[in-house]
C-alpha cells in the first residue's frame, strides 16, 4: 500500500506532525495486517510492504490479503477523521510464487520477499490512482473462492510485462 497526496500533506503542516501522522498510521494499519495473517515487510517511505503464506503456509493467504486492505480502507477513513488529514491509500495485491528468506549482506540481513509476484503487486498498486483504492489482479481472484464479489476494472499494460494484467476491486460479499 501506498498514501496518495502525501507530499501535497507534508507541505502543509510542521516535520514533527507528519512523523506523529505517519507513525499512528504506519502503528494502525500494520495492527490490521497482523489480524489477518499478514508478515510486515518493510515501510518504503509512506508505503508498507506485507505478505502472506510466510513464514508460516496458509492456504487461504489470497482470501486474508483481501480481507486486510478492505479493513485497511475502513481504518484509513476512520484516521483521517480523528487525524483531520485527507490522504487516501492504494492497494494493489497479486499472488504467486516469491523467493522468502534472509536476504542482504553480512552486515545487515531482512527477512524479506522478492520476485515476479511482488514486482507485479508493486505496478498494480501504482495503477490504483485513478481507479479504485484497491485492485488486484485476476489470479489472486482465482485463489478465493467467491468469498468477495468483484468490480471489473478491466486490463492495464503493466512496465516489463507483454501481456495485459486484468484488474479487480474486491468488494466485501453481499448477501
Amino acid at each position: 500500500s501506498d498514501i496518495r497526496g502525501f507530499t501535497a500533506l507534508s507541505e502543509t503542516r510542521p516535520p514533527q506532525e507528519i512523523v506523529a501522522l505517519l507513525n499512528r498510521y504506519f502503528s494502525k494499519q500494520v495492527e490490521v495486517i497482523f489480524r489477518h495473517g499478514g508478515t510486515l515487510d518493510k515501510f518504503i517511505g509512506d508505503a508498507i510492504m506485507a505478505f502472506w503464506g510466510a513464514p508460516l503456509d496458509d492456504p487461504n493467504h489470497a482470501q486474508h490479503a483481501i480481507d486486510a486492505a478492505l479493513e485497511m480502507s475502513e481504518v484509513l477513513e476512520q484516521l483521517k477523521a480523528e487525524l483531520g488529514a485527507d490522504f487516501d491509500i492504494g492497494i494493489g495485491i497479486h499472488s504467486g510464487p516469491a523467493v522468502v528468506g534472509f536476504i542482504g549482506s553480512e552486515q545487515k540481513l531482512d527477512f524479506t520477499v522478492i520476485g515476479d509476484t511482488v514486482n507485479l503487486a508493486s505496478r498494480i498498486e501504482g495503477l490504483t490512482k485513478g481507479v479504485s483504492r484497491i485492485l488486484v489482479s485476476s489470479e489472486t481472484v482465482k485463489r478465493v473462492n467467491q468469498a468477495f464479489d468483484f468490480i471489473d476494472r478491466g486490463s492495464y499494460k503493466v512496465k516489463g510485462r507483454a501481456q495485459e494484467v486484468n484488474l479487480l476491486e474486491p468488494r466485501k460479499k453481499t448477501p
